[in-house]
């Protein structure tokens, strides 16, 4: 079973969302890497343990940012790709 997380930083920028459709892209994009964990792009030199899904929300194309090891899910970040690595 698939046990699932969220990092403090992750539930803050989730928390800050105002609109109804970031929310919305946001939800849909937790749901797909829910499914296929294996769905996101895996990352290279220090964030070699880190995968990022794509989305889109407003027109604005964004990433979110997870660990997947086994029977855990850790959603760390998300954001347009200047923002979501930091």
């Amino acid at each position: 079973m698939l046990r699932i997380f969220e990092a403090p930083k992750f539930s803050r920028l989730r928390e800050k969302l105002r609109s109804d459709i970031e929310r919305e892209a946001l939800k849909k994009a937790v749901q797909s890497v829910v499914k296929d964990p294996s769905a996101g792009k895996k990352l290279k030199g220090e964030f070699k343990n880190l995968r990022s899904f794509r989305y889109a929300a407003h027109g604005q194309a964004s990433r979110l940012i997870y660990a997947w090891e086994s029977d855990r899910l850790t959603f760390l970040s998300f954001g347009p790709r200047e923002g979501a690595y930091k």
